[in-house]
């Protein structure tokens, strides 16, 4: 970023002000998971501001590497060519400035993307929901990370779109909480009013084991929510499995690990089952033996190009697929984690309803 950056700006005391930010954006995350910021509001901006520069050079970095193959594709062919087509625009003092407003058109859909979070709904056809029930509304919401740069303004909008669903049942799969809550009444008081009939049921995420998984299961209770760790519940005909993510286990960044049913579940086989689970990894030999799977975790990669890296990290990235009769949908979540961006990746609240055959 700073070379291509030199070769329109030339070379000055800016350079030595990109150096000093360019540091610090590594230093304070670090600095503020070591809680030299304390737990409150300014640990948080710090780390959301922090992470929101990492990824400007990130972008940076991609559009240049970009610009750069576009020139040496230009060069190339007028080589091959053997014209006398001179590529200029494509010299780095010409084509930096047009690079750069791409970049601004970008970062600004980016941040426009990610404060719209959408409806998405989708319907399931089963034989399994009791007689006297034609229609179950489940509302899904994952990855929400209060903390950092989210605001209460911004949930309003998700909880608008889970008020005007009218939930039979609400759940969470996993990264709800993901900065000290103590000071976010607001926000609980917010997510208490879903009126979800037939109750609110919630998984833990690898974040929430980040930042205190106790705050975190006193938030979801004070809530209104069930939580299900490694646990059952029977509720409007369907049982809803609720597993523990890898973290609790101390098995948070290990990849290839197969997933086992914990020995305390099983799957009934007369009833409609309901797997909630943060990583979009099936359990091992369960195909067939649940009838929908609801996760989160990737936010769709969030920002483009990190949906080629999901994409090879998890088979069912996003989306709603099918493995056997069992049906897994990954959302995208509805709030961002870090940077207050997505490209490609909208914000969602995830509205499916089971319908009898």
């Amino acid at each position: 970023m700073y070379f291509r950056l030199r070769t329109w700006l030339g070379v000055g005391w800016w350079g030595i002000v990109f150096a000093m930010c360019a540091i610090a954006s590594g230093l304070f995350p670090l600095i503020s998971f070591m809680g030299y910021f304390g737990t409150g509001r300014l640990r948080e901006i710090v780390f959301g501001a922090s992470f929101t520069w990492i990824s400007l050079v990130g972008i940076v970095f991609v559009f240049f590497f970009l610009m750069d193959m576009t020139s040496l594709i230009a060069r190339i062919l007028d080589w091959l060519m053997g014209t006398s087509f001179k590529p200029r625009f494509f010299e780095p003092r010409k084509c930096v400035p047009a690079t750069l407003l791409l970049i601004l058109v970008f970062l600004l859909y980016s941040y426009y993307e990610a404060w719209n979070v959408k409806r998405v709904d989708i319907v399931i056809e089963t034989s399994k929901l009791p007689d006297e029930i034609d229609r179950l509304r489940l509302v899904h919401l994952t990855d929400i990370h209060f903390g950092g740069l989210n605001t209460a303004a911004r949930f309003l909008k998700v909880m608008d779109i889970v008020h005007s669903a009218k939930p039979d049942i609400l759940v969470m799969t996993g990264d709800v909480v993901d900065g000290d809550m103590s000071y976010w009444e607001e926000k609980t008081a917010l997510l208490a009013t879903h009126g979800a009939k037939y109750g609110a049921f919630a998984v833990t995420g690898n974040h929430e084991f980040y930042f205190g998984i106790k705050q975190a299961v006193d938030f979801k209770e004070r809530a209104g929510f069930t939580l299900l760790r490694d646990a059952r519940a029977d509720v409007a005909g369907i049982a809803i499995l609720g597993l523990d993510d890898p973290t609790a286990r101390g098995r948070g960044w290990e990849r290839g690990v197969v997933e086992t049913l914990p020995d305390s579940l099983s799957f009934p086989e007369d009833k409609f089952v309901l797997i909630l689970k943060h990583r979009p990894q099936i359990i091992d030999g369960s195909a067939g033996k649940f009838d929908l799977q609801l996760s989160g975790h990737t936010h769709g990669g969030q920002i483009w190009p990190f949906g080629y890296i999901v994409k090879w990290m998890y088979k069912h990235e996003q989306g709603l697929t099918f493995i056997d009769s069992s049906a897994v949908y990954v959302s995208n979540g509805a709030g961002f984690w870090g940077p207050p961006l997505r490209f490609l990746t909208p914000p969602e609240v995830t509205v499916i309803d089971l319908v009898k055959k």
